[in-house]
């Protein structure tokens, strides 16, 4: 009887236990996924914050996570060891960050492509590197960081059927997504996310309390090297300020008469004491009132106007001086703004008279419904790229035809439209000549300005306008160039070609991912069933419908950080949903789903989104959103379908990344072919999944 009662009352608690363990690893699981997202997102922002160039490599961070995770899952069994790889990958990443943050890395020379960066040094022994070794080098050092966190994800996805386990993985990386929402939009500093990141893996980590000790030290050490970066431009230039937009790091520097205000390393903009008495006493002010000025008188008229582009209030500043009775002024970025409206000399956006927008100049032209005497377009300029998923600058859809069309929309009859824009090269003048004079129906008035220290060519356009050339334009200026239009939006692009510098990291990038791989995969990759065929297909074909889907819903709703949270958002609940479809409903083939698959990638790829924008705001949202969304919930159902026979789901999960990584570089394509044509690669993609899935049989495990 005792013996009895002590095996019962052990059995109970066994059954209790089982509970218990299976929430603490679902939390595990859900807190690596969380890290993985969060820490993607957080060296997003952070890397080319202080290494300027790689702002233009951005996908480069979404690649390196990829990788390192597809590694991790597939070495997954010995996490144990993985783990202690985050160690020196900490130090290291951030150690070569704090170091490239003290050079100059050097943009490319190739002629096809501008990037932009100007710099100041006070120095004559600062370093020069190449940007093809710093970009490759960072991507490396990302890729370790993840390593050790994916083989941590894997361990843990073992633990629970695939698309359970998957499922609890997607609602860890969408609490990931909106935790770094909320930190950008509190403008904190990268000591705030590296900080609660490193505090949520040293808790994850607590039942070893060697390695969480060891992490823990490491991670002081790391954030003392974020600390420390703190921005070369203010060890170089003295005291200044720095701030982190939902953008940029943004370097706040007082001078005679102007404050400078720089992004990521790089001269942005001037926020310029523009009275007349401080111009009669300063040349450097007078020069550039000048240069503002000097457009506008072609302009009859300027009652009602609006600045696309406002910045820090210069060109708002002049426009109210000139008797503007009402000033609708857009900026995209909150923090930019911030500032002009505390730091501005002449206060312009505390007049009555201007109204003041946090919003994308694109979305603000669609939704508005005046009608303006002016149309400004500030000195915009790509300073980092649309999204971490794409390769296009984030004012990419500004300089296009269609754009100009809807300026052109907005004037009321003799309206007129002034653009201010640094040219690095004649070509990139030439394109938006190009794109005028098709958006207005004849050609702008150009005037060249080499004196401006923020612009060089001012554009005025008009369909009354007599056109003029300045004397001086630089030949070239005015050429036969590839024109920008909404599939093709690349006004720093000379023609369709992938520059060197692209082809030159993708090509390393790649042989970097299949070195690793091959190591990490061992004989199972040359095993009859080591290769996940479908599963890898289905990885690059998602990534370039994610791609389009970010760019798509840029076109209609803007190309705000917001905007693209909300498709990233989207993105994840919409995988959560094919899960519990899958989950709930037995599927007799995949058929069905691919054919609808290929039906969504047609009609995407048929409709353009710009036909959908006559409808309401409600209406643009539900077409334009079911256009973008389909595809992804067909593709997400099919991948779920797939997931849930594999018997081995982290080595599936792992091809599927390195899928993914292909296809990042695929989107690369798009400077060649355009934004649309990711749509067939994609589709190219996915008839690569259907022959594996149907040479391997859907319920056909993998080992």
């Amino acid at each position: 009887m005792p013996d009895t009662l002590v095996s019962v009352t052990s059995q109970s608690a066994e059954r209790s236990a089982q509970p218990d363990a299976t929430r603490a690893a679902a939390l595990r699981l859900g807190g690596y996924s969380f890290l993985i997202l969060f820490l993607e997102l957080a060296l997003i922002r952070y890397v080319p914050g202080h290494v300027r160039v790689f702002g233009f490599f951005l996908n480069l961070v979404l690649m390196a996570t990829f990788l390192g995770m597809g590694v991790g899952l597939l070495r997954s069994e010995q996490a144990p060891r993985l783990r202690w790889l985050a160690i020196p990958a900490l130090l290291a990443l951030f150690g070569a960050v704090k170091y490239f943050a003290n050079v100059i890395v050097g943009g490319s020379s190739n002629p096809d492509e501008y990037l932009w960066g100007q710099f100041y040094t006070t120095s004559l022994t600062v370093q020069h590197i190449g940007i093809v070794p710093v970009a490759t080098m960072l991507f490396g050092l990302c890729v370790l960081l993840f390593v050790p966190l994916g083989g941590l994800l894997g361990a843990e996805f073992r633990k629970f059927a695939p698309l359970h386990a998957y499922s609890i993985d997607v609602a860890g990386s969408l609490l990931g997504v909106l935790a770094f929402a909320g930190a950008s939009a509190l403008w904190t500093p990268p000591l705030v996310w590296f900080g609660v990141a490193l505090a949520i893996w040293v808790l994850l980590s607590l039942n070893d309390r060697m390695f969480s000790a060891a992490l823990g030290a490491a991670g002081i050490a790391a954030l003392g090297l974020v600390q420390w970066s703190g921005g070369a431009q203010l060890q170089r230039r003295g005291h200044g300020k720095e701030y982190w937009s939902p953008y940029y790091r943004i370097d706040l520097f007082v001078e005679p008469h102007l404050y400078t205000v720089d992004v990521n390393g790089s001269l942005h903009q001037y926020m310029l004491d523009l009275s007349p008495d401080v111009a009669a006493r300063s040349p450097q002010i007078a020069g550039q009132r000048e240069a503002y000025l000097k457009p506008l008188t072609l302009v009859p008229r300027i009652d009602t106007v609006l600045v696309l582009g406002a910045g820090t209030g210069n060109d708002v500043t002049l426009l109210l001086q000139l008797g503007a009775a009402h000033i609708d002024a857009v900026e995209i970025d909150p923090t930019i703004l911030t500032l002009g409206k505390a730091l501005h000399f002449q206060a312009p956006y505390a007049d009555r008279r201007v109204t003041a927008y946090v919003d994308d100049a694109r979305a603000f032209l669609r939704r508005t419904r005046q009608h303006y005497d002016l149309i400004v377009l500030g000195t915009l300029d790509s300073q980092t790229l649309l999204s971490g998923m794409s390769s296009l600058r984030l004012d990419n859809y500004v300089y296009t035809v269609e754009s100009f069309e809807s300026a052109r929309a907005r004037l009321k009859p003799g309206g007129r439209l002034v653009t201010y824009h640094y040219s690095p090269f004649p070509y990139v003048a030439a394109k938006i000549h190009h794109v005028l004079t098709e958006a207005f129906g004849k050609e702008p008035v150009v005037l060249y300005q080499p004196e401006s220290h923020l612009f060089n060519y001012s554009f005025i356009a008009g369909s009354d306008l007599a056109p003029a050339l300045n004397a001086e334009i630089p030949a070239g200026a005015v050429g036969t160039v590839a024109v920008p239009r909404d599939d093709w939006p690349y006004l720093y692009l000379a023609r369709r070609t992938i520059p060197a510098h692209y082809l030159k990291v993708l090509g390393i990038v790649l042989a970097i991912a299949a070195g690793l791989v091959g190591v990490a995969a061992g004989r199972n990759l040359r095993g009859g069933g080591g290769f996940d065929g479908a599963m890898f297909f289905m990885g690059a074909g998602f990534l370039l419908v994610e791609t389009k889907s970010v760019t798509e819903m840029s076109l209609l709703f803007g190309s705000t950080w917001t905007v693209n949270l909300l498709v990233f958002s989207s993105i994840l609940v919409t995988i959560l949903i094919a899960n519990v479809l899958v989950l709930r409903k037995t599927w007799p083939s995949l058929r069905a789903p691919f054919a609808l698959l290929f039906t969504a990638l047609g009609l995407a790829f048929l409709i353009p989104v710009r036909d959908v924008l006559w409808l309401g705001l409600a209406g643009q949202w539900l077409i334009g959103g079911l256009l973008v969304a389909l595809p992804i919930l067909f593709a997400a159902t099919i991948f779920a379908m797939l997931f849930r026979t594999r018997a081995n789901p982290t080595r599936a999960l792992a091809y599927n990344l390195v899928g993914a990584i292909v296809g990042g570089v695929l989107e690369y394509s798009s400077m060649v072919t355009g934004v649309k044509a990711l749509y067939l690669i994609a589709a190219a993609a996915y008839l690569g999944a259907l022959w594996f899935t149907q040479r391997d049989g859907l319920n056909r495990p993998t080992s």
